[in-house]
């Protein structure tokens, strides 16, 4: 099976981030929290010969934007998902959601959703709801750092989670009688819980704070509570109103995973009318308004974003986007930056066979992709650092996609020099015991801003950028890599081994470098001696898109 396609769907403010794959009649898949959509692949694989899956991420997880309000309650979370659907026409489709979502789908069915079916996997029922300081101590905050000590705190308790419940009740009598999680689903998870951050407890504290008896007791949708036997939810299926509700039946599907996986495909597919549609599996394109999106490839396809209003820009950094988005957040009064993942970053599927040109191509079918739906014509280009090489080799390319080059530093202009900084972004190797990797991670991409390249100590190559050492920053950075933690160091390495004085020669767009006593810059007057026409700037305190192309 093809791997799953992601997309956005917005309504009325709303907007969900989404996977789906197959052919056949729509079903919903919903997640727990603190997890996303991802959680998901395998179940979606598994059906997607009898249905068109469609995994939706949870406001404040995976992808998906958090509710801009304050303590959202179970219904905030059901009218979002009430929206999204009915802007995506899948209103009607039935609907699998797992503890957390469970009691969300709930909350909608019986306020106006229209779903054919509900099956509720672990939904909690409590005889009375979690009282603060137990929700309190449960939903402990997830509060990043400068130092990075942040990330000790979130992996042990990660690893408590699998070894208690309550995982912060640490003793013999609430110990789980569990076997340890195979290494692939503990990085999936933490993955999970990195990109959630501080938005961790919106849903699951949400959840908590819900008694969903009386919905229960309310719901006219034919609604089917399950639980495998190794879920710690399993105990509430007693109290499911069955006799009181006839639209509610409780189902004990056996725990083996390929025996769950026919039940619930005949759960979803007896709810389903015998003529019911075709549907196969499509990213709508995004509309001119969206904050974020992606463009298919023929190898995949590649994630941007959008930040500010105004004139759209281009901003390239790699191996992360931490400095495309230092440019962006400055540009966002003058200009509408777009900012992508490069190849084998973040939410961007790597490349078969990744070199500059190749990085270029797919950079040019982005921007034709935005031009088709936003109405972009040629736009100017800010290429920083490492992913100057790749902007340089999108403008001889595609010079009709670049009306101006803005070069922020560069690797050096020597091709020898440059193949120094081949191999520093190597693929992550995962510490599934101690966590070590997310330290070791979060200080490459500290030093990253200190020195250049970013393991030489030199004091000659210390930076003399203001860097960006913020616990947030550092944060969405390293969610960036542990997401294509064995392909990051693409754009890096296309880049490194395309920087030359023939490549910087053949740009024929107008293009402007900046220079500055940081050693990033040190060849920018090279380098604009090689270009026709080019200006060399000092670089500004104040980065503005004026000051690139004045």
């Amino acid at each position: 099976m093809a791997a799953p396609r992601r997309a956005y769907a917005s309504a009325n403010g709303c907007t969900a981030h989404y996977r789906t794959c197959g052919s056949g009649p729509p079903v919903i898949l919903l997640h727990d929290s603190p997890r996303s959509s991802r959680v998901h692949l395998a179940t979606m694989e598994a059906l997607a010969d009898r249905f068109t899956v469609f995994a939706l991420d949870t406001p404040g997880y995976g992808n998906s934007p958090p509710l801009e309000m304050a303590s959202p309650a179970i219904p905030d979370f059901a009218e979002a998902l009430g929206l999204v659907l009915e802007a995506m026409g899948l209103a009607h489709a039935p609907v699998y959601a797992t503890h957390t979502s469970a009691k969300i789908a709930l909350a909608l069915a019986v306020r106006g959703g229209k779903m054919a079916r509900l099956v509720l996997d672990g939904l909690a029922l409590p005889e009375q709801v979690a009282d603060e300081a137990y929700i309190a101590a449960y939903m402990r905050p997830f509060v990043t750092d400068d130092a990075g000590a942040y990330l000790a705190t979130e992996w042990t308790r990660m690893r408590d989670m699998l070894r208690w419940f309550p995982w912060f009740d640490q003793s013999a009598r609430t110990r789980l009688a569990t076997s340890p999680p195979p290494r692939e689903w503990l990085a999936d998870f933490c993955m999970d819980l990195m990109s959630a951050g501080p938005h961790y407890s919106d849903a699951y504290a949400a959840a908590m704070r819900w008694n969903p008896m009386p919905d229960l007791m309310a719901v006219k949708v034919p609604t089917i509570v399950s639980a495998r036997p190794d879920d710690v939810l399993a105990g509430y299926l007693d109290r499911v109103p069955s006799s009181g509700n006839p639209a509610v039946s409780v189902a004990r599907p056996d725990g083996d995973r390929l025996a769950w996986l026919n039940w619930l495909g005949g759960a979803l597919s007896d709810a389903l009318p015998q003529d019911a549609p075709l549907c196969r599996a499509s990213a709508p394109k995004d509309v001119r308004s969206a904050q974020a999106g992606y463009v298919d490839l023929p190898h995949g396809q590649l994630h941007w974003q959008r930040i500010g209003s105004g004139s759209p820009v281009l901003v390239l950094s790699a191996p992360t986007t931490l400095q495309a988005l230092q440019w962006a957040g400055a540009l966002s009064g003058e200009a509408r930056a777009i900012v992508p993942d490069l190849p084998g970053f973040g939410e961007s599927d790597p490349l078969p066979a990744p070199d500059a040109d190749a990085m270029a191509d797919a950079l040019a079918a982005l921007v034709r992709d935005l031009g088709a739906v936003q109405g972009l014509g040629a736009l100017p280009v800010i290429a920083c650092g490492m992913a100057a090489p790749l902007g340089a080799a999108l403008a001889i390319r595609h010079p009709g996609v670049v009306s101006h080059l803005v070069i922020d530093g560069a690797p050096p202009l020597d091709n020898a020099a440059a193949r120094r900084f081949h191999g520093l972004y190597p693929p992550i190797d995962l510490d599934m015991e101690g966590g070590g990797h997310l330290h070791r991670l979060w200080h490459m991409l500290r030093d990253g801003e200190l020195h250049w390249p970013w393991h030489d100590r030199s004091p000659a190559l210390n930076r003399m950028i203001e860097p960006q050492l913020s616990g947030t920053q550092l944060h969405r950075a390293m969610v960036g890599v542990l997401k294509s933690s064995g392909t990051w160091g693409q754009a890096c390495d296309s880049a490194a081994a395309a920087s030359s004085t023939e490549l910087w020669a053949a740009i024929k767009v107008p293009t402007t470098l900046f220079a500055h006593a940081d050693p990033a810059h040190a060849d920018a007057p090279a380098i604009a001696r090689l270009i026709a026409g080019a200006r060399l700037l000092d670089r500004p305190e104040n980065l503005s898109l004026a000051g690139c192309l004045r």
